[in-house]
């Protein structure tokens, strides 16, 4: 274990020298420096992950100062079916946009599941490999890659969702020192346990099912879906798709409201989101998204310490200050287990934030998530600089 360990470390800190994870994974640029908005400018990289198949491949997209004087480095990490690229329209609503401003270097992931196009036909069983350890391997990969291109700052991380239990997968992996860690309304373990999670039997219903990946929507195609969100961005107050409501907008709020309950995924109808702004976001999102994960989420949240993974070796004794985020109407399962996640990790420098009468998505691009979320994110960050 400890060869292995000076192995990682040692890659990691010749990619740091090369400007790439040399021995690991090579990232290479897409899209070259350009601004993308006042204070911020944008660059992308992606790399194919050795000895991978046809869909194993990341991508990284650097938000950053203009200016060049970079004061941090921030690796986030995006929820189920996000990439690198989902956020709001502007800083209001979009940390990237926001932080880079103000000198932090936010490099944000795009999962392999970036790279599976939405009308692929063929068989999704690669995905069985695309475990939560895989994709948090995937993200120490991008965090050696960003410390080595933006050397000598404090290293971040960040994740909302699904890419807060990435994130704390990450905490305990990594060689490298983390100066904190920000769980924008999700979790890594289950604050009260009901029974001891089957992963053997599981994995047996997975496999007997064959339905190795979720896709986005059950109940409707690609092409609807992205004619819903774009209808409503481009023209909220046109007419509506169904035919009963009064326009695009009112539809689409109707239904992200409805979707996981009253005001569980977003409440646009409380005037806590904008519509528009939550089609945008929806319109980036990716396809699919492997279902193993499900499980191994499900395995390691329902005891301390995991004996089928390694990303909660370490949990209980973390030393990463932590910042939690967790929105009221996401249930009290999910907030206690956020609570319970950040405050059990390890560290005692634990900030908790609860956002009153806000849906999950609101916590990212919500009317008041500058207030809420990024203003008290961005003063904890240099609090601890």
């Amino acid at each position: 274990m400890r060869v292995k360990l000076l192995c990682r470390l040692l890659s990691v800190c010749l990619g740091m020298g090369l400007g790439l994870q040399s021995a690991a994974t090579e990232f290479r640029v897409e899209e070259g420096s350009h601004k993308l908005a006042p204070g911020v400018a944008k660059t992308a990289w992606n790399a194919r992950v050795p000895d991978g198949g046809e869909f194993d491949r990341v991508g990284l997209h650097r938000y950053g100062p203009s200016d060049g004087k970079v004061r941090v480095v921030l690796l986030y990490l995006p929820g189920t079916n996000m990439n690198g690229t989902s956020a709001g329209p502007d800083e209001s609503s979009n940390v990237f946009l926001y932080l880079a401003a103000r000198g932090i270097a936010v490099y944000a992931l795009d999962y392999r599941t970036r790279a599976v196009p939405h009308d692929y036909a063929g068989s999704l069983e690669f995905m069985r490999g695309w475990t939560l350890e895989t994709f948090v391997e995937d993200a120490d990969s991008a965090l050696g890659f960003a410390a080595g291109q933006d050397e000598g700052v404090p290293l971040f991380a960040a994740g909302f969702s699904r890419g807060v239990s990435i994130g704390y997968g990450l905490l305990n992996v990594t060689p490298l020192t983390l100066a904190g860690f920000v769980a924008l309304d999700g979790g890594f373990k289950h604050y009260a346990p009901a029974a001891p999670f089957d992963r053997k039997a599981a994995m047996a219903r997975l496999t007997e099912s064959g339905r190795w990946a979720n896709t986005l929507s059950r109940s409707r195609s690609w092409e609807n879906r992205h004619q819903l969100m774009l209808r409503t961005y481009t023209n909220p107050d046109g007419p509506a798709m169904d035919g009963k409501s009064p326009s695009m907008g009112a539809q689409l709020s109707n239904t992200l409201y409805n979707a996981w309950g009253p005001g569980v995924l977003a409440n646009p109808r409380d005037g806590i989101s904008d519509v528009a702004v939550l089609a945008r976001l929806l319109d980036t999102y990716d396809w699919f998204y492997p279902a193993v994960q499900n499980i191994d989420g499900r395995s390691v949240a329902s005891q301390v310490d995991d004996p089928t993974t390694r990303i909660d070796d370490r949990w209980g004794k973390l030393t990463v200050p932590v910042l939690y985020f967790g929105a009221t109407n996401f249930g009290t399962e999910s907030l206690l287990s956020g609570i319970y996640s950040a405050s059990r990790a390890g560290i005692e420098d634990v900030t908790i934030h609860v956002l009153e009468n806000h849906g999950h998505l609101d916590v990212i691009v919500g009317k008041r998530s500058l207030e809420n979320v990024f203003e008290p994110t961005l003063r904890w960050i240099e609090a601890r600089l």
